[in-house]
């Protein structure tokens, strides 16, 4: 049988620059607490909200604060209007400022709350349609915030900022979920991770384009977890906490959209913090709220950790012309070197849910298959050599 073989230009990046970096800022003068929620935008952030512990009454609060990145610095602001809220979720449309649904307890709601920094007051929008949100995060993609999926039904609602209304785009394709995480880069929504309604957690990530008003699957993330937090740094997506792992739930993970991978960046240098929200202003990322994990159980936490991405990622890729990975019909997956001046090279092979299935080595010129009869579907190759990692797709069909 003749083969058909596709070839895939490798693109590299040089970790030399370094991780991101994690620095401890001021804490937010009011109790810690974990399901909170926050949201910044280019120079302010809102946080607040929340269940400052697991056990006893009269534990989900309605406090809020702002942040000035400028001067590191917290001051209150008017309480939410809505009530005590745990599970709710921020987000910025341009510089606005909203906070929506979330749980005074057990139930789901539905009221959406714009903050008004000039006046110090709130005021209230439309509902979101259904039954209500709560423990869920959106995305923002231009001018409109994107929440779901809805428990039973995965719709997901879109707010439209400039007519401040509602309505309905395509379904999550995904299992129904509840604590996932989202952001938004390069124009696209991505929404994955959380527990299921009544068991299991989840891995999975999906890409939401508003254009086409379509979902596809993207690489999944290991390890699972139902207490992470995300955002976008830039044009870049960043979760932290993936539960346990070499990281132990500190591990702050970022996504390659061009080789559709989650690569480990920098681990938070204290305690795990989980059920923690995550926002940005500019160029950092920051981590507000949480459980922190010390001896004899978890203790809520007022603590701020900003990280500042490394110059790592798809800025520094360029076009690496002498190494090509393939497959071909029989389910094969090689990598081929045609520098001579090539040194040599460590390979990996994993699947789309992050599975090591092969690792092997290759000097100077060559082919190297990596593995045969592979089932059809979407794989990762993984090259190093010394500080240079390299990384691609490729698509086995049968």
């Amino acid at each position: 049988m003749r083969h058909l073989y596709l070839l895939l230009v490798l693109l590299f990046v040089n970790p030399a620059h370094g991780q991101a970096t994690w620095e401890a800022m001021s804490s937010v003068p009011g109790a810690g607490r974990y399901w909170a929620a926050s949201t910044g935008n280019s120079t302010h952030a809102y946080a607040g909200t929340g269940r400052l512990q697991f056990s006893g009454t009269n534990n989900t609060v309605a406090d809020m604060y702002a942040y000035e990145a400028a001067t590191d610095t917290w001051s209150a602001i008017p309480d939410y209007p809505a009530g005590v809220r745990e599970g709710m979720d921020g987000f910025t449309i341009g510089e606005r400022i909203f906070f929506a649904f979330g749980s005074p307890f057990i139930q789901f709601t539905r009221t959406v709350y714009e903050y008004l920094p000039a006046t110090g007051t709130w005021t209230q929008h439309p509902d979101v349609p259904g039954i209500g949100f709560a423990y869920s995060h959106g995305f923002v993609v231009g001018d409109t915030y994107y929440i779901g999926p809805e428990n039973g039904t995965n719709n997901v609602y879109a707010f439209n900022g400039t007519t401040n209304t509602w309505s309905t785009v395509a379904s999550f394709p995904g299992g129904d979920r509840r604590a996932q995480c989202a952001f938004a880069a390069n124009g696209k929504g991505y929404l994955g991770m959380g527990a299921g309604v009544f068991s299991g957690v989840f891995g999975d990530w999906w890409e939401y384009d508003p254009v086409a008003d379509a979902w596809t699957a993207v690489a999944d993330i290991f390890p699972v977890a139902d207490q992470a937090s995300a955002t976008a740094v830039g044009n870049v997506g960043y979760v932290y906490n993936t539960g346990g792992g070499g990281g132990g739930g500190r591990q702050l993970f970022r996504y390659d959209a061009v080789a559709d991978l989650w690569v480990d960046d920098a681990q938070l240098p204290t305690d795990r913090i989980a059920n923690g929200s995550c926002f940005s202003i500019g160029g950092h990322g920051y981590l507000v709220f949480g459980q922190k994990s010390l001896t004899g159980g978890n203790v809520s936490s007022n603590e701020l950790w900003r990280f500042t991405p490394g110059t790592t990622g798809i800025a520094e890729e360029q076009a690496w012309q002498g190494v090509q990975v393939g497959s071909d019909l029989a389910g094969t997956v090689a990598v081929t070197v045609t520098d001579e001046r090539a040194a040599a090279f460590q390979l990996e092979l994993l699947d789309m849910h992050g599975r090591l299935m092969a690792r092997r080595k290759i000097t100077g010129m060559g082919r190297v298959a990596l593995a045969t009869d592979l089932p059809a579907g979407i794989y990762l190759v993984r090259l190093q050599q010394e500080d240079v990692v390299l990384a691609r797709k490729v698509m086995v069909g049968r």
